[in-house]
């Protein structure tokens, strides 16, 4: 087994940069560090005096929060306790929702660092991701040095470096947001669809809808800098419909009425998302909803169509909780999920009855990852033709 490549005698002066999304495809389960140290990391909170806008973005950011979320800490809790492995599991899970583990070990959650979950010092220190090494995929390089997008980024505090891998590679969000099981299953494959979408061959990848430009300064005022934007660290994924609305395409295309009844055809597009949707876990769906609005805003005969990938154990049954996702999946269902750039047309046949208002068509999000919250729908966008006149 290739160790992984963590300098931990280099000096640490803290003002690392914000922190960008991360990734792992692990094949097999990391082999155990040594006991718990202090660790080689800072603090994001030491990045914040200098960088104040970007750490303000990343403090809202899922990646801030993805180990205090109680349905990942119940799920994290859920798949250890039926593991042989338990300490296994834990680091399988952590090294994503709290990568600074990979470092110190610190599997029971203790260390100040650890609860920090995607800090800023972790993701500004790693020199390569590399989906093929067989404990965990990041080449770690915690110290002084703080690897970024910007050419020229100079500081008092801490040394630089221009990375490739920040500026404009997928590479560096795949080692989180591509996993498989032990099984071979692929439980998440962002990154897979991603390179198998037309982005890759136009140089689009994860940043630039994930972590886009927006206004803002690198460091705080009076500070030398001459950057007039920033990338977003609040880093928008699914948790943002603002961004799910943004990638899709909704419109009814025909509308026919026959006697008491309607034929329609509607049809949703995959316009700008980088890959299927939904994207992540099969825990979440995206949902056609189509019906007939009454004369008193009601929507009735409703009829859907669901988009999601269905992930079964060894013994054919659909999984759907996430620790099952990730222990027992051992094969892939249906997938009908929505790639980039694909369309889907969905013919509906409604009753129009006296009183009938409009057709309504709608996305809705359907998210089911919190089993104590239950399922959670959000409306994402819909179109309404009128059929009053008709």
């Amino acid at each position: 087994m290739r160790p992984s490549l963590i300098d931990q005698t280099a000096p640490f002066a803290g003002l690392a940069l914000a922190l960008t999304a991360v990734a792992a495809t692990p094949q097999t389960q990391p082999s155990k560090p040594a006991a718990p140290t202090a660790g080689p990391y800072a603090s994001a909170r030491t990045c914040a005096p200098c960088h104040q806008t970007i750490y303000n973005y990343w403090s809202e950011s899922a990646h801030a929060q993805s180990l205090s979320k109680p349905s990942f800490r119940d799920a994290l809790e859920a798949s250890a306790a039926g593991a042989s492995d338990k300490e296994a599991v834990r680091r399988g899970c952590l090294w994503c929702h709290a990568p600074t583990t990979l470092a110190t070990a610190d599997y029971d959650l203790q260390q100040p660092i650890t609860k920090e979950a995607v800090t800023c010092d972790f993701c500004h220190t790693v020199a390569d991701v590399d989906l093929d090494k067989a404990d965990h995929p990041f080449h770690l390089r915690p110290g002084k040095v703080k690897r970024g997008s910007l050419l020229y980024a100079k500081s008092p505090s801490h040394d630089t470096e221009y990375s490739t891998l920040h500026k404009s590679s997928s590479l560096l969000c795949a080692g989180c947001h591509e996993y498989r099981n032990a099984q071979g299953v692929a439980v998440l494959s962002t990154y897979t669809e991603w390179r198998e979408s037309p982005y890759p061959a136009r140089g689009m990848v994860c940043q630039e809808c994930h972590m886009p430009t927006v206004p803002g300064s690198t460091v705080r005022e009076g500070l030398q800098s001459t950057q007039r934007v920033i990338n977003l660290h609040r880093m928008v994924g699914g948790s943002s419909y603002a961004q799910i609305r943004r990638g899709l395409d909704l419109r009814i295309e025909s509308l026919a009425l026959t006697g008491v009844s309607a034929e329609v055809k509607v049809v949703v597009t995959n316009a700008a998302t980088g890959h299927a949707v939904p994207g992540g876990l099969s825990t979440k769906a995206l949902v056609l909803a189509v019906g007939v609005e009454t004369a008193s805003g009601q929507i009735t005969h409703r009829q859907e169509r669901v988009y999601r990938r269905d992930l079964r154990d060894a013994q054919g049954r659909s999984l759907v909780t996430i620790p099952e996702l990730f222990l027992q999946a051992a094969s892939v269902g249906e997938d009908t999920r929505i790639k980039p750039k694909e369309s889907r047309a969905e013919r509906f046949t409604l009753p129009v009855v006296e009183g009938s208002k409009a057709i309504v068509a709608r996305l809705e999000y359907r998210d089911v990852s919190d089993p104590k919250a239950g399922p959670k729908t959000t409306l994402v966008t819909e179109e309404r033709r009128d059929v009053t006149a008709r």
